[in-house]
């Protein structure tokens, strides 16, 4: 029979003993309290609170009392989940030397994330007993933390953008690009790339800030600068994401280079699994825009299987419904009704017909039925499109509007057709009631009466 190696148990001696030792182990500084609680800090970053308590005990029994040991106290209260009794403690602290940043320190490392409002008030304590400490640029970075971003850009604007270092300088305009003030983003990024030009979070934030304002050209120059970084240490350092990706679309997008940014956009798909709602979409977008309808109707349709119930809109429906009438009324091909866009027609029908029951009180659903069906019957042979006019004038007469004088055209000409001229002449009256001077009404009246 094969003998088991055997257990070495050295490990779990250090680790049993290492609260000990540590607190043990500083000699002559042993007396020192914020020698302990220097290694009572690292016991609790290595997670043994034990040994964090005891080196507390060791130094309390000093009564040497330091802002040191006593915020100490505070962090094996907060390992605890104490919150209560950590504030106890650094507020002790803070009280114990107004002018020792130590506890103050403490307090907002607690509250910065979940309640930003009470660090900055510290802050402004400490302020108060130290001019000379850097204030603003802490109070700055607690509202970035906590995602303030409105309150970090103000807190950002009072200070001298020279004196800021380079991780303020990038929470600076990252707050700008959060709060939509692209050219306040774009000037701090632009500062910061002439002290870092080869920053990649610069040049990200540069990137999406001139896609934003619509400056393609400068956006496409950053990008091609961010995806081929100069050495392979930032390459390793910053790696694309899924939002670089897209906005690289979107640059492409925007410079008309529509199979570019699907390409982009794929590669954003790829990197989430094929499992983003809004990648789905961009590409659909994309594929609209070069006329690739089928393709624009099959990644819309696959967005909407990524979306919650609730967020399945009458809105998200209807934008189908508009994709299917792209395709069943394209010219590209020709103007003949195919098949194909005979089939995208039906769908679009369809799908209207979907907006119109989830919402009977809008006129929308039932106005783009008409339209499909005009596109179905486009010599007007069968009238398929009346009943949904009829049906639009019923809603709309009250308050009027464009879709209303559309509904009056059809139908007069409908009559038209049918040399029904009673009823034409009736909704001729109601076009030229609204516009005296239009003039299909009146070339449509005096073919009725020539």
């Amino acid at each position: 029979m094969a003998t088991e190696e055997p257990v070495d148990m050295r490990p779990l001696i250090t680790i049993a003993v290492l609260g000990l030792t540590l607190c043990a182990w500083a000699g002559k500084d042993s007396k020192d309290p914020d020698v302990l609680a220097r290694q009572g800090f690292e016991l609790l970053r290595r997670g043994d609170i034990a040994g964090a308590e005891r080196c507390y005990a060791q130094g309390y029994k000093l009564k040497k009392i330091t802002t040191s040991i006593i915020s100490l106290a505070g962090d094996i209260a907060m390992a605890k989940n104490d919150r209560e009794q950590a504030d106890y403690y650094y507020g002790r602290a803070i009280y114990f030397d107004p002018r020792d940043t130590t506890g103050y320190m403490h307090y907002v490392r607690m509250h910065q994330k979940d309640e930003p409002q009470l660090a900055v008030a510290r802050l402004q304590q400490l302020g108060r007993y130290r001019p000379d400490f850097r204030v603003d640029y802490l109070i700055a970075g607690v509202w970035y933390s906590a995602n303030k971003v409105e309150q970090a850009v103000a807190a950002y604007d009072s200070i001298a953008i020279d004196s800021l270092s380079r991780d303020e300088q990038v929470a600076y305009a990252m707050s700008a690009y959060l709060m939509k003030d692209y050219q306040k983003s774009l000037k701090v990024v632009t500062h910061g790339r002439k002290q870092w030009p080869h920053d990649r979070i610069f040049t990200r934030l540069d990137m999406y800030n001139h896609t934003e304002l619509k400056e393609y050209e400068a956006a496409l120059e950053a990008a091609w600068i961010f995806f081929h970084p100069s050495s392979s240490s930032e390459a390793k350092t910053v790696k694309p994401t899924y939002l670089d990706y897209i906005y690289y679309g979107y640059v492409h997008n925007g410079l008309g280079k529509y199979e570019l940014g699907i390409e982009q956009f794929n590669k954003a798909l790829q990197l989430e699994g094929g499992d983003r709602a809004d990648v789905l979409l961009a590409i659909s977008k994309a594929y609209q825009n070069i006329g690739r309808y089928q393709q624009a109707v099959d990644y819309y349709r696959q967005y909407m299987t990524k979306l919650d119930k609730e967020e399945v809109t009458p809105f998200v429906i209807y934008e189908l419904g508009r994709l299917y009438y792209a395709q069943g009324t394209d010219t590209a091909g020709g103007d003949g009704l195919t098949p194909v866009k005979q089939e995208a027609l039906q769908k679009a029908d369809e799908t209207f017909a979907e907006v119109a029951r989830m919402r009977p009180d809008s006129y929308l659903g039932v106005y783009w039925q008409a339209r499909t069906n005009v596109a179905m019957d486009p010599e007007t042979e069968k009238g398929l499109a009346k009943p949904y006019y009829q049906q639009v004038i019923e809603m709309t007469e009250q308050k009027g509007g464009g879709q209303l004088l559309e509904a009056y055209k059809y139908l007069a000409y409908y009559y038209f057709v049918k040399h029904d001229k009673q009823s034409s002449m009736q909704y001729i009256d109601k076009i030229l009631d609204v516009n005296p001077t239009d003039s299909y009404a009146l070339r449509l009246s005096q073919a009725l009466t020539s």
